[in-house]
């Protein structure tokens, strides 16, 4: 009687220990932060977003002298400065048009480093989460924070959040009502 009383205690706490998780979601991690740092350089194609040179303006007042590139296609553009950028953090500036995600593409397929995702992934993203969008990621070979923002239009205040706060690295998020708000939470 008294081992049956015994084991029965065991199966018990094993049960109840068991029991214990169940009903809990483990809580996911948490995405990297980095601050964005200077050296910079702002870059945007022929195809243009509205208010991004205001941006790029404020980026500079915050960070010192940035590169910004701007109003040529973007492979031309880039391959212009090409090893300027490579030596800068980088964020991308795309219109959500075709046009706008086919230079990235065009991009993507000559210069990958400079991408902080690939065009398919980017089109994932924008078909679930829709714009303004933003993205960035480490290049690690270069040691180098690469961003993208699709948007139709980026601001000042805009430049000013991703200087104030630490930016998620690998994760989408969004810009919206002067917040930033990730998106894959």
């Amino acid at each position: 009687m008294k081992k049956i009383l015994i084991i029965s205690m065991l199966i018990f706490t094993v049960l109840v220990a068991g029991l214990a998780g169940c009903g809990t979601t483990p809580s996911p991690t948490p995405p990297e932060m980095v601050s964005l740092e200077s050296p910079l350089y702002i870059i945007e194609g022929e195809n243009q977003v509205e208010g991004f040179r205001d941006f790029w303006e404020e980026i500079e007042s915050i960070y010192g002298p940035t590169g910004l590139l701007g109003g040529y296609p973007l492979v031309e553009g880039v391959e212009r400065h090409l090893e300027s950028i490579r030596e800068c953090n980088s964020i991308l500036v795309i219109p959500p048009t075709p046009e706008g995600i086919q230079e990235f593409r065009d991009l993507e397929n000559k210069y990958p480093d400079l991408c902080p995702l690939s065009a398919a992934e980017l089109e994932i993203e924008l078909e679930s989460y829709s714009f303004p969008l933003l993205y960035f990621s480490q290049d690690l070979q270069a040691d180098k924070i690469r961003g993208i923002i699709v948007a139709e239009e980026v601001d000042p205040l805009l430049a000013g959040l991703l200087s104030a706060e630490d930016i998620p690295l690998d994760v989408s998020f969004r810009y919206e009502n002067g917040q930033l708000q990730i998106l894959n939470e």
